[in-house]
C-alpha cells in the first residue's frame, strides 16, 4: 500500500489594503489597492485596480508582489488623473496557489510618501 503526504491547497484569497491621509488612526483613507483572487461578475479574477479618494494632489499606487520570488507581479496607479479615480484592471493568469503581498503607497512623483504593507494573499 502506498501513501503519500500532500499539503492542503490554499483557497484564493483578496486583498484591500487603505493608506491613510495622514499617520493617525482617525484619519480617513487616502486610497487603496484591491487584488481580486478569483472572478466574480464582471470583476476578472488575477486582477490589480489602485484608487485614489482624495483630491491632494498625490496619486495611489499598488504593487502586487509574488510572495515567494519577490518579483514585482504587476501595478496599477491612479498618476496623472484627478481624485474619486479608480484604474482599470490589470490582469493576467496567475498559477494557481501564487502566494502574493500587496504594498500600497500615497506618491508624490516616483517618491513614496505613506505606504502600507497589507497581508498575504493567494491566487
Amino acid at each position: 500500500m502506498l501513501a503519500f503526504a500532500t499539503t492542503p491547497a490554499q483557497a484564493s484569497t483578496n486583498i484591500t489594503v487603505h493608506v491613510k491621509q495622514c499617520p493617525l488612526d482617525y484619519c480617513a483613507t487616502a486610497g487603496y489597492g484591491w487584488f481580486n483572487a478569483d472572478p466574480i461578475g464582471d470583476v476578472p479574477g488575477d486582477a490589480l485596480k489602485a484608487c485614489d479618494l482624495n483630491a491632494d494632489g498625490y496619486s495611489i499606487k499598488a504593487w502586487l508582489t509574488n510572495r515567494d520570488t519577490g518579483r514585482v507581479i504587476r501595478t496599477a496607479s491612479t498618476a496623472g488623473h484627478t481624485a474619486n479615480y479608480c484604474t482599470e484592471w490589470q490582469t493576467g493568469d496567475l498559477p494557481e496557489q501564487t502566494r502574493v503581498w500587496l504594498e500600497v503607497c500615497k506618491m508624490s512623483g516616483t517618491t513614496k510618501i505613506a505606504c502600507n504593507h497589507g497581508s498575504e494573499g493567494w491566487a
